[in-house]
């Protein structure tokens, strides 16, 4: 991926989006500015919770920052947004370096996990303050509000306080307060972690159609990989305060870099015993086999027989677990699940080798 320019771009303005044909004049604008992390690094009670690490997000990219917890996402995202000194490297936004300014002058908004909303303030307010902090104008200011509670569907909710209004609605108070700064690069930080399910896809489809929409940089936060493969252009996987591989979410999926990366994004299960007969590529003694659920197909003529051991339904689909001798697999099956106790032939598709922890195949 190439640098960001040396001259960011200005932010589209929220004005835009109130008519159609208008939307059309700011998509056609220059997008907003993009992102460069070199060697940033941050030490923590004597421990490297960020070891070093290099990431790019271009103008207008999604990028998630996935892994557990105490891997070092969310102390990156707030040295990214200048809340945490940084001990090593540097931070380009839109290519100029802001590595040693505070939030208040970087060209950034961030959505904090407990949304961080007055209380006492309506949303209108609340949406307003970071604006009226920087002395814009009263009207400017009613016009970028209005704009931006109509972008996130709240204008109904104007006057409300947001302890009465839904999770969800304060989430995108929330929202509507970091994108009304109007920034070159919005930051996320797990915003969607306080809903349930049923309302994090709803919300978390939502923030995508905006970024979208605004072609902002954007860098959300997440422990949760269906969240970061639904919503993201690409994906870096963190672990011990290192990025282990960044990708889109189909090739993250597809082909994990490692046996870390591998094991965190989807499901899989180790391939041995009889069932590495059917195999279909070169591997080593020391080698570790891969496969993932949906690669492994129930068939009366597959090479190995396996007994059915349980039967986990998991809405329209049941994942079943297949055990040949000591050896386990796990299988997604549509439709009528087998029953346990039965037995059923097994072949499998694609597998994933690793040598060291390091893929080294990969087959289609």
């Amino acid at each position: 991926m190439t640098d960001a320019p040396t001259v960011a771009n200005p932010a589209p303005s929220l004005q835009a989006d109130r008519t159609a044909d208008r939307t059309a004049d700011r998509r056609a604008a220059a997008p907003t500015g993009g992102l460069a992390l070199r060697g940033l690094r941050k030490t923590l009670g004597g421990r490297d919770v960020v070891d070093g690490i290099d990431l790019d997000v271009a103008k207008g990219e999604l990028v998630s920052l996935l892994g557990p917890s105490g891997c070092g996402k969310t102390t990156t995202l707030r040295m990214v947004a200048g809340f945490l000194p940084v001990d090593g490297g540097s931070v380009t936004m839109g290519g100029g370096d802001v590595t040693a300014l505070g939030p208040e002058r970087r060209p950034s908004a961030m959505v904090f996990q407990n949304y961080a909303l007055w209380p006492h303030m309506t949303v209108t307010q609340n949406v307003a303050f970071p604006l009226r902090t920087r002395r814009v104008s009263k009207q400017r200011t009613a016009e970028r509000v209005r704009d931006a509670l109509e972008l996130v569907g709240l204008t109904h909710h104007a006057g409300s306080k947001p302890t009465t209004i839904s999770g969800g609605e304060q989430q995108r108070v929330a929202l509507a307060r970091a994108i009304v700064q109007e920034p070159n690069v919005l930051l996320l930080d797990e915003p969607l972690s306080n809903l349930d399910a049923k309302l994090r896809v709803s919300v978390r489809d939502e923030i995508r159609r905006i970024q979208q929409r605004l072609g902002i940089t954007t860098v959300i936060v997440t422990h949760d990989q269906d969240e970061a493969l639904s919503v993201s252009d690409r994906i870096a996987v963190m672990h011990d305060g290192r990025i282990e591989q960044v990708a889109a979410p189909g090739d993250l999926y597809a082909r994990p870099a490692t046996r870390f990366v591998a094991s965190f994004i989807g499901a899989t299960s180790t391939v041995r015993g009889a069932f590495l007969a059917d195999v279909r590529a070169p591997f080593t003694d020391g080698d570790e086999v891969l496969v993932r659920p949906e690669e492994v197909t129930l068939a009366d003529d597959g090479p190995v027989v396996a007994t059915v051991v349980r039967v986990l339904m998991r809405g329209h689909f049941a994942e079943v677990v297949l055990a040949a001798g000591d050896a386990e697999l796990r299988s997604f099956v549509t439709g009528a699940p087998p029953a346990v106790g039965s037995t059923t032939g097994v072949r499998l598709g694609s597998v994933l080798v690793y040598r060291d922890g390091v893929l080294v195949e990969a087959t289609r």
